[in-house]
């Protein structure tokens, strides 16, 4: 009867662990702010930036920014992540990149950048180089899906900001807030 029960503990301490170790992993939008900024002089207009329920748990994305004075051939991006502690704190990452050159390279470069609009890029209009001659920016029914997207950062709310330059001139700010679970 006590090595039944021994074995029985056994059983569930291992089943605990078990779940512990790989535990439900998951990637949800939570919120998306889009903002033309001060300098940007009629430069963009957001059309609609949305987050859209589909089910339990799975949240899309939308967004559309019309861009007025075409073409563009210098597009820089600035990408910041912020981590909610006490308010939203720099965390890891703060690269600054040419847009027009991730756009050309994506295949070939491997970067933070690269996997974040590789990820992106099916949902997007991100399929051209510059000169950026299409008159629209936009991400349509983007879904965070763990078994694509796989970020090095502990269980938490995030917030990636994107901040898009055009010919050395800060135009657009996204913030994309997210929660990770594990």
């Amino acid at each position: 009867m006590r090595s039944t029960l021994h074995l029985l503990s056994i059983c569930v301490f291992c089943t605990l662990l078990a779940k512990e170790t790989t535990g439900t992993r998951m990637l949800k939008f939570t919120n998306v702010k889009c903002m033309d900024l001060p300098t940007n002089n009629g430069f963009t207009k957001y059309e609609f930036c949305r987050l859209k329920v589909v089910g339990r748990n799975y949240v899309e994305l939308s967004l559309k920014c019309s861009l007025l004075n075409l073409p563009i051939t210098n597009l820089t991006t600035r990408l910041q992540l912020f981590q909610r502690r006490d308010g939203y704190r720099p965390f890891l990452y703060n690269v600054y990149f040419d847009f027009c050159k991730l756009l050309s390279n994506m295949d070939r470069v491997f970067s933070l950048e690269s996997y974040i609009f590789g990820a992106v890029r099916k949902y997007s209009n991100f399929n051209q180089t510059c000169p950026w001659t299409q008159n629209y920016m936009s991400v349509d029914k983007f879904a965070l899906n763990f078994t694509t997207i796989s970020l090095p950062v502990p269980t938490g709310y995030y917030r990636f900001d994107f901040t898009f330059y055009s010919y050395g001139v800060p135009r657009t700010l996204t913030q994309v807030y997210f929660e990770k679970l594990e």
